[in-house]
């Protein structure tokens, strides 16, 4: 009779923190790009009065989102390393041999599709009209 473990093993538990991170730096990267297009709402309402249409409103949301999620995967991910290098350090206990097992699938899916998926969302959620071109109220 074989009987399994319930206790997860560490490349289960990594792959789930990645995925959680992940989910998690989204939910932030489309609160912020909510709030650049709020800012930048008269900007969008003056490229569509001069002829643009909604793929350079889409184009521009995607190519923002991707940005900042590219920016923010490689800054967390070279933090990260500095981080541990820094925390192995100054551990007697280990050197840096732990560190020389590097989850390469989580990495590339971190720097590769997380910015992809905000480039994808962002070019899908970014096509409303903006509101109407109205007058600015005088100050």
């Amino acid at each position: 009779m074989e009987t399994r473990d319930s206790i997860p093993t560490s490349a289960e538990i990594i792959d789930v923190a990645t995925v959680f991170g992940i989910l998690l730096a989204l939910g932030i990267l489309a609160m912020s790009v909510g709030l650049l297009r709020s800012e930048t709402a008269s900007d969008l309402r003056m490229l569509t009065a001069t002829g643009a249409g909604s793929t350079a409103r889409r184009a521009i949301s995607a190519a923002t989102a991707g940005a900042l999620a590219l920016t923010g995967a490689v800054v967390g991910i070279v933090a990260g390393y500095i981080a541990a290098i820094g925390f192995f350090r100054t551990n007697q206990l280990d050197t840096l041999s732990s560190l020389t097992s590097i989850p390469v699938a989580n990495l590339l899916l971190i720097l590769v599709g997380m910015p992809l998926v905000a480039v994808i969302g962002g070019w899908l959620l970014a096509g409303r009209e903006p509101s109407a071109i109205g007058r600015r109220p005088l100050e």
